[in-house]
């Protein structure tokens, strides 16, 4: 694939229906792929709307792009959310099993629950632990995966705080 591509993310959600993101290709080696988009008018507004509900963004902000950068090794993804004006809004994770390759211009990744978000002034909000456990309580993720999340997430909130997180990810093409 070459910049510019389209491809396609089957994001499954255990427990909850399969969501296909159609994206286009910034880059891709053997470590990530990242995609840019420029969001149409209806998701600025779902999106910003949903973000403003979670306290994630002020009232008065709106969501204008998305650059994501999803791995091969490692099990989360982050997503980096601007403004109109391209100035930085945040930085989301969701805890996942790694991105697999599935056919030419098509990938899966497996959410496992937990979310994070960084705020541009560096704090950080651990997210969904209740979905995450009644999951595990449930049965809906195995032990496995459970175990994979719980330790993404402490590594993910570690590196935050030391400032590596989102950083040395970004890097990463």
């Amino acid at each position: 694939m070459k910049p510019g591509d389209p491809f396609r993310i089957e994001y499954i959600r255990p427990g909850k229906e399969t969501t296909y993101y159609d994206e286009d290709l910034v880059t891709q080696n053997e470590i990530c792929l990242r995609t840019f988009k420029t969001l149409p008018k209806d998701i600025v507004e779902n999106l910003s709307r949903a973000l403003q509900k979670q306290n994630l963004i002020a009232a008065d902000q709106s969501v204008a792009t998305i650059t994501k950068t999803y791995f091969f090794d490692k099990p989360f993804n982050l997503l980096e959310f601007r403004n109109p004006e391209g100035v930085l809004l945040g930085y989301y994770s969701d805890i996942g099993e790694p991105l697999i390759q599935l056919a030419e211009g098509n990938f899966q990744m497996t959410d496992l629950f937990l979310d994070i978000w960084l705020f541009p002034d560096g704090r950080l909000l651990e997210l969904d632990w209740d979905e995450f456990d009644d999951a595990v309580q449930r049965q809906i993720i195995t032990p496995a995966q459970a175990d994979l999340a719980r330790t993404a997430m402490k590594k993910l909130v570690e590196e935050a705080k030391h400032g590596t997180y989102p950083h040395q990810y970004l890097a990463q093409d």
